[in-house]
């Protein structure tokens, strides 16, 4: 009987090693992973990185050496993501992924690098990757006790990466060519019309917008469409050219179904005539 309970316990310790050996014990890590995506019209920008704290030290200085390379993090290094092409500082970048690499200093403009070796660890740069390089200068602002990146001022086609620690800001404009991607995009009267509709509700592209409207119309000819025509020669302050479109989207709505709703228009028409 002993010997079996002695069997059973080494069997059991034998199993606990061996899940232990499948499944290593983790630790949180000190500085803490994160990520961040944003989209910019029909393009996308991520970044992932870890957070490292103030924790009461002398960051920019001591913690973070100027002149030195800076992985912009802990740990691993920090990677930005584009799903597109991607203008930063006036410069292309193709789409992919990218270290990225800031080099501080005492007073002045500090350095940015992108950088296509991604698979190193954090603190290990080479130049000799390095893909696109620029500069920016740091800005003072509200104390953060964890580094973090954000996006800020976002339009249609481009936003603002932030980068916030303690009480130093870095930041900078990512810019996607939105216009081409709905172009790439177009083939039928509704992706023509929805393109339309976006220029028109965000104001930009309104030349090429009124193109979109057209083709759409030579399509498919219908209220929706027509609608948007309307709507942009209005902007434009064709009034009078406004009404007689929307006019003509009433009676093909009703044309095609006599029950059609058609107080939308209706209240639009009264508004460009008074």
């Amino acid at each position: 009987m002993r010997m079996f309970i002695v069997l059973a316990v080494a069997l059991v310790l034998f199993g606990a090693e061996s899940l232990l050996a499948q499944a290593p014990l983790r630790v949180p890590r000190l500085s803490q992973a994160a990520k961040i995506s944003q989209t910019v019209g029909l393009s996308e920008v991520s970044i992932a990185y870890h957070r490292p704290g103030v924790k009461g030290r002398a960051v920019f200085g001591d913690v973070v050496k100027f002149g030195e390379p800076w992985r912009a993090g802990a740990n691993e290094p920090t990677v930005f993501t584009f799903s597109d092409e991607v203008t930063i500082a006036g410069k292309k970048l193709a789409p992919g992924s990218y270290r990225f690499v800031v080099f501080p200093v005492k007073e002045g403009e500090w350095g940015i690098v992108f950088n296509t070796d991604v698979k190193n660890w954090g603190s290990i740069y080479e130049a000799a990757f390095d893909t696109l390089r620029f500069s920016v200068m740091p800005q003072a602002g509200p104390y953060e006790e964890w580094m973090s990146f954000s996006f800020a001022d976002l339009t249609p086609m481009s936003a603002r990466v932030v980068l916030a620690w303690e009480k130093v800001r870095i930041s900078f404009v990512v810019e996607f060519n939105t216009l081409g991607k709905l172009q790439a995009s177009m083939g039928t009267w509704q992706l023509l019309n929805s393109a339309a509709r976006f220029a028109l509700d965000n104001s930009v592209y309104l030349t090429e917008a009124m193109a979109w409207a057209d083709r759409s119309i030579a399509l498919d000819k219908n209220a929706r469409n027509l609608q948007t025509k309307a709507e942009l020669l209005a902007k434009e302050g064709k009034k009078k050219e406004a009404i007689t479109v929307a006019e003509e989207a009433m009676q093909v709505a009703k044309a095609r179904d006599a029950k059609a709703n058609t107080a939308g228009l209706e209240k639009l028409i009264d508004g460009w005539k008074k």
